[in-house]
């Protein structure tokens, strides 16, 4: 069985960039190495554990019927289709209201649409990433963030 699929290649590129940006970071000065490491510590293990998953694990071959009339790649164009709308929506929002405001907000609107519109949840998850967004990016590694352009018009 060959181990060093596509996914495998890609994990393992994966590590390098991680271990190149936090090779970079620490010839920073204190602060300014504080953020690439934030970034690029979680990645490196995230990746060194996807890799070892994938690699020790075995094969499990699944059958997925495919319905008459529909196509097999037709759910993954999908998926893929919802995968760049939701990206464009993230990007736009934090272009237009900052990362307080926008990433929150996009958090809570994808919650809400992914779980059935269950508000309880978006509500959850939208205010726990604004508190988890300026409580480490503004407080505790004091860094000044985006306001977006639209927010920053509306504010002066």
């Amino acid at each position: 069985m060959n181990k060093l699929d596509q996914k495998n290649l890609t994990t393992i590129a994966m590590i390098g960039l991680f271990a190149a940006a936090i090779a970079m970071a620490l010839a920073l000065p204190g602060k300014a190495a504080a953020m690439p490491l934030v970034v690029a510590v979680p990645g490196l293990l995230m990746c060194i554990a996807q890799l070892a998953i994938d690699v020790l694990k075995r094969p499990v071959r699944v059958e997925i019927p495919v319905e008459e009339g529909t196509e097999a790649g037709d759910e993954g164009a999908h998926s893929e289709r919802a995968m760049f709308i939701w990206l464009g929506l993230f990007g736009g929002a934090i272009l237009g209201f900052g990362f307080l405001v926008g990433g929150s907000l996009i958090v809570l609107i994808y919650v809400g649409w992914s779980h059935r519109r269950d508000y309880r949840h978006a509500l959850f998850a939208g205010i726990g990433t604004f508190a988890i967004l300026i409580g480490v990016f503004k407080y505790l590694l004091e860094l000044q963030l985006f306001e977006g352009l639209i927010l920053r018009a509306l504010l002066q």
